[in-house]
């Protein structure tokens, strides 16, 4: 089965004080034969994160680029999805749930690969459900 992973489900893997046991847990019980599927919004989405957690003098410049190999031994394939049928689906979604259309993208990927979504976003869990996602 595949998973989606979003921003706010990777941060609590990969920044110390953030660390969240169950999501650690959740990771670990992923087998390797499993793929974890991130939307290309995640890395620009990440690497905003990455810029705002130095801006806020969380860590260094230097402290947030020891973080990019934890983003690659988590395995994420990327989906590169696109145009304006995509954007359509967004929008749907967007409507449909009162959502951003970043977080539609995590959405409408987990529907799509027929997915479990990971995340710790509560409105982003709410919608999922409510849209017969597996949230985790």
């Amino acid at each position: 089965m595949p998973y989606v992973f979003d921003a706010s489900f990777i941060g609590a893997s990969i920044f110390p004080d953030e660390k969240n046991f169950k999501v650690d847990k959740i990771q670990a019980d992923i087998g390797e034969e499993e793929e974890i599927i991130v939307p290309q919004l995640f890395w620009y989405e990440i690497a905003n994160i990455f810029s705002n957690l130095v801006r806020q003098r969380r860590y260094t410049g230097d402290e947030v680029m020891k973080f990019f190999p934890h983003l690659t031994a988590i395995r994420l394939t990327t989906d590169f999805e696109t145009g304006p049928t995509y954007s359509q689906k967004l929008q749907r979604l967007c409507n449909d749930y009162n959502l951003s259309s970043y977080d539609s993208s995590y959405l409408e990927l987990a529907d799509r690969k027929k997915a479990v979504l990971c995340t710790l976003d509560k409105a982003l869990q709410a919608a999922a459900k409510r849209h017969g996602i597996v949230v985790l």
